[in-house]
């Protein structure tokens, strides 16, 4: 049986986190196996390190993966740290100078100062070699914002990774890149019957209608897309392009095609064959127009995507097809996904992607989600991924956000929520005990987000509660000292009214212990 929980991360000595801190996120009265994907909401205002603690997991977790395959570890996470994580039948914990309980002796011996850096793997207690199967099967960092902190790795580095974001590297973005990213996670998942549903009940979701095309504008049509192709004639247009163009400079498609001639011959005549499949199949832009363009839709049965598309990137890095287009359709419309709402478009673009790279035990990061999202939308977010990852029932979801719309839709039996927060210059981590599930706006706002807003209904029963308490010079001081707290954990101007109210409990309660 596939089960993943993470359970918490220690942290000291890190450039963010530098005093002690732990940060819970399941809890502990919740059941391993809970049937369904399990969603820990981590919460704070900005500058709480909110971005950075997803980044800290993702370093922690591959210097695992590094040590499993047995390679040199090529960045140590700063700081000293123990991550504890359930998976399928123990606990594990992964760890360098920061030991706890029955292991803290094992972690605090030499190896802390070689360039091991003291990095431990310990199962139910015991130390144990690192091996793939004792890290979690995947990790996919999601995020629609151009500054995220997510790492990007080339190549392998990090096989079990998936950056689902708009860098393409660590030092360039974009949504053009995006969107070819977002394609090629189409091309490797449409053969999968889970991918194909799940894709429709999200267009279902965004009251689109049931169909997304992929579509491809071609270049150098009058010679390439006549339908009449031939590896000869192919090879004679980069051998000789200045019989066919009218143009002095080489075109840059020449080294490539040169270089997949001589590394991947066999390649050659499958790109013959699409471009005469593809030269079948244009249509019209409009009536009448002399523009053409091809496209496909990844519901339509009839066509093995997975296997006869694979070739397309080739076509378009020998520049004979343009960058790729998602269109969808509402009420009979066609319009392409860069021309939707940021709202359609972030979560098309993202669900899509995590779709086509998720799988059982998977550790699902997520930065502010709820960035261009209607108010609607977010409301229905978790309940919506609920029910699109109901199949993965080991996948565990971390999402950092500001919205009080999502904590509104996490149910207890699945989900925990994380409160960092400032006390002077530290961060501090605390869980959220409460069931939100069902809350309103300004229920959420002032108990679980600490604001207070003019108007917030439930900050004026909390006062009218400590005033009755007082006048009636009441002997509950554990609730007196309850709300006093509430309050004092709230955002107050120096001016406002409730500071005397606080003093005054607080008077009350002095009083009342000396005599």
């Amino acid at each position: 049986m596939y089960i993943f929980k993470l359970i918490k991360l220690k942290v000291r000595d890190h450039d963010v986190f530098k005093e002690n801190i732990e940060f819970d996120f399941f809890q502990e009265s919740d059941h391993l196996d809970t049937g369904k994907p399990y969603f820990t909401m981590v919460l704070g205002p900005n500058g709480t390190g909110k971005s950075n603690l997803l980044r800290l997991l993702i370093e922690i977790i591959k210097v695992g993966y590094e040590k499993s395959l047995k390679q040199p570890i090529k960045k140590y996470p700063k700081g000293k740290y123990s991550l504890e994580y359930y998976l399928n039948d123990g606990y594990y914990t992964i760890l360098n100078t920061l030991g706890y309980s029955s292991i803290e002796a094992a972690s605090q011996g030499q190896d802390d100062f070689n360039e091991e850096r003291g990095i431990r793997l310990f199962k139910d207690g015991t130390e144990i070699e690192f091996t793939l199967s004792a890290i979690p099967k995947s990790i996919l960092a999601v995020s629609i914002m151009l500054n995220d902190k997510f790492p990007v790795f080339s190549g392998n580095d990090f096989s079990i990774y998936n950056y689902l974001g708009l860098k393409r590297d660590a030092n360039t973005a974009g949504t053009r890149s995006y969107i070819t990213k977002t394609v090629e996670m189409v091309f490797r998942a449409a053969h999968k019957t889970s991918f194909i549903e799940n894709t429709a009940e999200l267009l279902k979701f965004l009251e689109l209608d049931p169909n997304l095309f992929i579509s491809y504008y071609p270049r150098y049509k009058h010679i390439f897309f006549k339908g009449n192709m031939t590896v000869e004639l192919m090879d004679d247009f980069y051998s000789d392009y200045k019989k066919y163009l009218n143009r002095e400079t080489e075109p840059w498609s020449i080294g490539i095609y040169k270089n997949i001639k001589e590394t991947e011959p066999e390649v050659i005549p499958k790109l013959v064959d699409l471009l005469n499949y593809i030269s079948e199949r244009l249509q019209p832009e409009y009536e009448g127009s002399r523009t053409k363009f091809y496209d496909f839709d990844i519901f339509d049965t009839s066509i093995d995507i997975s296997n006869h598309f694979n070739y397309l990137p080739y076509l378009q890095r020998l520049d004979l097809i343009s960058y790729p287009e998602i269109v969808l359709q509402k009420n009979g419309r066609y319009f392409s996904v860069e021309n939707s709402s940021s709202g359609e478009y972030h979560l098309i673009s993202t669900i899509i992607s995590v779709l086509a790279c998720i799988s059982e035990n998977s550790l699902v990061l997520v930065d502010e989600p709820e960035i261009s999202l209607h108010p609607n939308w977010q409301m229905k977010y978790i309940k919506f991924l609920n029910q699109t990852f109901k199949k993965y029932r080991s996948t565990h979801f971390l999402i950092c956000s500001h919205s009080h719309f999502l904590v509104s839709d996490l149910k207890p039996e699945n989900s925990s929520i994380l409160s960092l927060y400032k006390e002077g210059s530290q961060i501090k981590s605390s869980q959220v005990l409460s069931n939100t599930f069902g809350w309103s706006s300004e229920s959420v706002l002032y108990n679980v987000f600490k604001v207070k807003t003019t108007r917030n209904h439930f900050v004026e029963i909390d006062v009218m509660e400590l005033v009755s308490l007082l006048e009636d010079q009441s002997k509950d001081f554990d609730s007196i000292k309850v709300l006093i707290e509430k309050f004092e954990s709230l955002s107050l101007l120096k001016e406002d009214p409730l500071n005397e109210l606080i003093n005054e409990a607080k008077n009350y309660l002095a009083d009342a212990s000396t005599n």
